[in-house]
């Protein structure tokens, strides 16, 4: 059943999750670390972990891993329009000078320029939180990237997020990428259904 609270994702059935970068961008890098390889291992996680609520109102998909951004975009806009489906972008932000536990757990979430993104990014944040990101975990306006605006979430023609899930900087494990996507898997579930 799907319950949300959130004005934005009453309408949509369809979560599409892609992973940042993509194609032949390997985004950011600690050491032999990509951020495009551990972005796809989490959308894969993400997605197996909300299908297996069993939730017979949520249809999750995945853009082709293939793809780069505007790839990305292209597809979803082809297959989806207003109210048909909540895109996520998954990432793994990059800066230094966190300590470990800050660099490894806290995550974030931008939004577009409406109050009703806006509302979903804030609940975003709370939860993160909540299901065990850092307490330093942000939601913050696309406009506030270091692009100065996403095309993620401006190009979209549905409601569109992008989630940063912990730093490069911070543990890069197998173990370490499962407990991100079991966050984010909590977190985007539960914004959608109303449903813990």
């Amino acid at each position: 059943m799907k319950t949300s609270n959130l004005q934005l994702l009453k309408d949509p059935t369809v979560i599409v999750l892609a992973g940042g970068h993509g194609a032949n961008d390997p985004g950011a890098e600690n050491g032999r670390h990509k951020e495009r390889d551990q972005a796809i291992k989490i959308v894969d996680l993400m997605a197996a972990q909300i299908r297996s609520r069993g939730n017979p109102g949520v249809t999750v998909e995945i853009a082709p891993h293939e793809h780069d951004t505007e790839d990305s975009i292209r597809w979803v806009n082809s297959r989806y329009g207003i109210g048909d489906a909540w895109v996520l972008e998954i990432h793994r932000d990059s800066a230094s000078g966190l300590s470990p536990d800050d660099a490894s757990n806290r995550c974030g979430v931008y939004y577009g320029t409406s109050e009703s993104s806006k509302d979903v990014g804030e609940f975003i944040r709370a939860a993160l939180i909540r299901y065990g990101a850092h307490k330093k975990s942000w939601a913050r306006p696309d406009s506030a990237s270091r692009f100065g605006r996403l095309g993620w979430i401006r190009q979209t023609r549905p409601a569109a997020h992008l989630l940063e899930l912990g730093f490069m900087e911070g543990k890069n494990d197998d173990a370490h990428l499962e407990k991100l996507a079991r966050i984010g898997a909590s977190v985007v579930y539960e914004a959608f259904t109303g449903e813990e």
